[in-house]
């Protein structure tokens, strides 16, 4: 007769297996897949937060846009500064007008943010002033915010022009 580790078996007695998991084995695989879940969701990016860094960086480029068509161009041109939408313009003939290529002209932010500080040269605007380059690069400063961020642009005396992001709280002290 056989021998096993347990004591003697007999090869006429079938062995009874039971298949399947025991309640144990299941909760311990749950919780592994409920921990990986929860890390999984915890790196996802905010697709919303993606979305407005995505539009204030199309208020960049279109301030940038205007920079440089100034420059190339040796032609006064506008940025033009409302709630929610930017415009690009161009001084022809001593009147501003809106220039041929009219799906870069213009910049629309994304739903929940909005300018809520516009400043040149040191001065507070109303929005829908327009921030003029022309020959000297302008100093100016544009705050957009909502939705528990805020965002400025910045008109550097260089010519650049920078974006930084902070909590939407900590810029409150500035004017």
């Amino acid at each position: 007769m056989p021998m096993s580790a347990t004591g003697y078996s007999s090869p006429a007695l079938p062995r009874h297996r039971n298949s399947g998991f025991t309640l144990i084995e299941i909760l311990v695989a749950m919780v592994i897949v409920g921990v990986l879940a929860t890390s999984v969701v915890l790196t996802l990016p905010d697709s919303g937060l993606s979305q407005r860094r995505a539009s204030v960086r199309g208020w960049q480029a279109l301030a940038e846009t205007v920079a440089l068509r100034a420059e190339a161009q040796a032609q006064p041109h506008a940025w033009e500064i409302g709630e929610r939408e930017a415009k690009l313009w161009v001084l022809e003939r001593e009147q501003w007008q809106a220039p041929l290529q009219s799906e870069t002209n213009t910049a629309i932010l994304a739903e929940g943010l909005a300018v809520d500080y516009l400043e040149s040269e040191g001065q507070r605007l109303p929005l829908g002033s327009r921030i003029v380059f022309a020959g000297t690069p302008p100093l100016f400063s544009v705050r957009i915010s909502g939705q528990g961020r805020s965002w400025q642009l910045d008109g550097q005396p260089n010519g650049s022009i920078t974006l930084a992001e902070f909590p939407a709280n900590s810029l409150e002290n500035l004017p």
